[in-house]
């Protein structure tokens, strides 16, 4: 660390704020995944899941991983 440097000095990372190619339009919202819509969905328990093919966000548990649109489980 440098003389003039701040021991709490956050350093900011340019990607963390970069949109996907493509991204020009807002993401679409899918919906809920089939295990929080069974067990009744409590929005501080679910998280937002990506869909690459569907290019939208859905919500479900953090261990659900197929889109409630398409079934894509990669992302």
């Amino acid at each position: 660390m440098g003389k003039n440097e701040s021991a709490s000095e956050v350093v900011r990372f340019p990607q963390s704020r970069v949109s996907p190619p493509g991204s020009a339009k807002p993401a679409k919202i899918l919906g809920v995944g089939k295990m929080a819509e069974l067990l009744g969905e409590p929005a501080h328990q679910t998280t937002g899941h990506w869909c690459g093919r569907c290019r939208g966000i859905w919500f479900g548990y953090p261990l659900e991983v197929a889109c409630p649109v398409c079934g894509n489980r990669h992302g």
